[in-house]
């Protein structure tokens, strides 16, 4: 009663008078029960459960103080004995070149287990101190450094991001549509999407969308987008929705591209006091391999009524198999 928080008190003494009202009866009706549970939020199940412990209890609001988690699923629930044997195979029987499988594992466990008397933990909670081992240190014992050269980041960890526009990535992405043009609806190309997103917010302060190859003027445009108010280029466009990130990037984080190391964009960033452009001395080593950007290539984008439908198609699609004569072994 004491160590209870105040939260927790005073919800003990509005069920207490909820509760101790409801359990002066004999016999409680349904109908009671219903009335109480609505009033404190409670099941009827949890209603019968709290007259319980008030008719056992001394009478008490301490009496249906509300329990605390013991850590629930995910906690640490087995002995400290068990937890070093379990560990101890892990580093000396998993994590070898043999790549033990788990069912031979979680069998070698259970025997040390019992050899010592202890009770052998089930396979799940093996396969869940598995999967909390560093990936790259298991990679590496069981199939090599140069299995594991992928799952490590380029040129070491990478810096952590404590604020906004810390630290701004862009990239280029071909859109997954073809423009045409308004009169003989020939194709013109795929436009090219230029994003850039916020490490800390993984929110898109700017995007250009141009018809153009990546080069120096798409990544400005981005960048002028990125560092402008967006309300009044909405308002042009006619679109009634919020934008609200803008601001200027401390750090750019770019992969090797041309655009990106060109005099343009070298000197546009010694003009803003910008960082360094990439491959110049004093640039931050640690980039992370970011994933190779793909459209998505849906059936969704193609249903839409300005799109362009594909007039050989259904010609492919009904096009007989090739002729193949058959081969007989000699």
């Amino acid at each position: 009663m004491v160590t209870a928080g105040e939260a927790r008190w005073q919800l003990a003494v509005r069920r207490a008078e909820v509760i101790g009202r409801l359990a002066r009866d004999d016999r409680v009706s349904a109908a009671a029960v219903d009335e109480a549970g609505a009033e404190l939020g409670l099941k009827r199940r949890q209603v019968y459960a709290l007259v319980k412990r008030w008719r056992a209890g001394d009478g008490l609001a301490s009496d249906l103080l509300p329990g605390t988690s013991s850590g629930g699923r995910g906690g640490e629930r087995l002995a400290d004995e068990v937890e070093a044997v379990v560990r101890k195979v892990l580093r000396t029987r998993y994590l070898t070149r043999q790549r033990r499988s788990v069912a031979v594992i979680c069998r070698e466990i259970a025997h040390v287990c019992r050899a010592k008397g202890l009770r052998p933990p089930s396979r799940s909670a093996v396969v869940r101190r598995i999967g909390r081992l560093d990936q790259v240190k298991v990679v590496t014992a069981r199939e090599g450094s140069d299995a594991a050269r992928p799952r490590r980041a380029a040129g070491g960890s990478t810096p952590p991001v404590q604020g906004l526009l810390e630290r701004v990535q862009i990239d280029h992405t071909p859109a997954d549509v073809i423009v045409v043009d308004e009169l003989h609806r020939l194709p013109i190309g795929r436009p090219y999407v230029t994003a850039a997103i916020d490490e800390a917010s993984k929110c898109v302060p700017g995007l250009v969308i141009t018809l153009e190859a990546p080069s120096a003027t798409s990544v400005g445009l981005c960048l002028a987008q990125m560092a402008i108010d967006k309300r009044a280029w909405l308002e042009r466009l006619g679109v009634d929705a919020m934008w609200p990130m803008s601001g200027k990037p401390v750090q750019l984080y770019v992969d090797n591209a041309s655009e990106f190391k060109s005099e343009a964009l070298r000197r546009g960033e010694h003009r803003c006091s910008g960082p360094p452009a990439p491959g110049e001395p004093g640039c931050d080593p640690h980039r992370p391999r970011r994933p190779t950007a793909r459209p998505a290539r849906t059936t969704r984008t193609h249903r839409q009524p300005t799109t362009t439908p594909d007039p050989n198609r259904d010609a492919r699609q009904n096009r007989p198999p090739p002729h193949r004569p058959n081969r007989r072994p000699r």
